[in-house]
């Protein structure tokens, strides 16, 4: 009898033991609170500040390797353009005209001259970039057309070419967009004009290369 009231005696202090723990772990841990996670973060998207018409001026140095006259000059015009923004992505097309001063001349202690001139030279190009805040990293390329003329006086025989030629212009640039309506530009392009055929009074002929490189930094007005 006595070992049943012992064996009673530990069995209701033990479960006191356990509901006491129980009851101080539920007061450190405090009110039952339900899991929820966080919510998604909302995707960040790139404002369209490019999106639109601009209107602009340009100026910059072209140059060529071609023998033996390896013309170079500055030129002055303006383009008209219009991009569409996709977030980050930029897309748009472009037309300019230049003014050109790109000439370059050759002599010989023989007495033979060269001549070459640029007179102007336009680009209808399409657009292609990647927009990080104010700026806006691009490639570019399409249609080049230029005005040009030869002379060459080579062993007594007077050549002569006058050609508007078309080729293609491929490069790149960097624009920034400095205010909601302005933005500034540095730009390079590679004219492909192929070849000019110069042809002398009695049929013979020799050809002169027009391939140019152009640099050129422009402002435009964006509506």
């Amino acid at each position: 009898m006595r070992a049943l009231n012992l064996k009673s005696m530990l069995l209701g202090s033990a479960t006191a033991l356990v509901a006491a723990s129980g009851s101080a772990m539920a007061a450190d841990l405090g009110p039952y609170q339900p899991y929820n996670p966080p919510p998604e973060a909302a995707p960040i998207y790139q404002p369209a500040i490019w999106d639109g018409a601009y209107i602009g001026i340009n100026g910059g140095y072209g140059w060529s390797d071609a023998r033996p006259t390896e013309p170079e000059g500055g030129f002055g015009g303006g383009q008209i353009g219009y991009n569409w923004q996709r977030d980050r992505i930029v897309f748009g097309l472009e037309g300019d005209f230049q003014g050109a001063g790109i000439s370059g001349r050759a002599y010989t202690f023989d007495g033979d001259t060269a001549r070459s001139d640029m007179n102007w030279f336009s680009t209808v190009r399409g657009r292609l970039g990647f927009a990080s805040g104010p700026w806006l990293l691009y490639a570019t390329g399409g249609l080049a057309v230029a005005d040009v003329d030869h002379r060459a006086n080579l062993e007594g025989q007077s050549f002569r070419g006058s050609d508007t030629l078309t080729g293609y212009a491929v490069g790149g640039g960097l624009e920034w967009k400095f205010s909601q309506n302005w933005s500034a530009k540095a730009e390079y392009l590679y004219l492909g004009l192929g070849d000019s055929k110069l042809t002398a009074d009695n049929g013979d002929f020799v050809r002169i290369n027009n391939d140019v490189q152009t640099v050129r930094v422009g402002l435009n007005y964006h509506f």
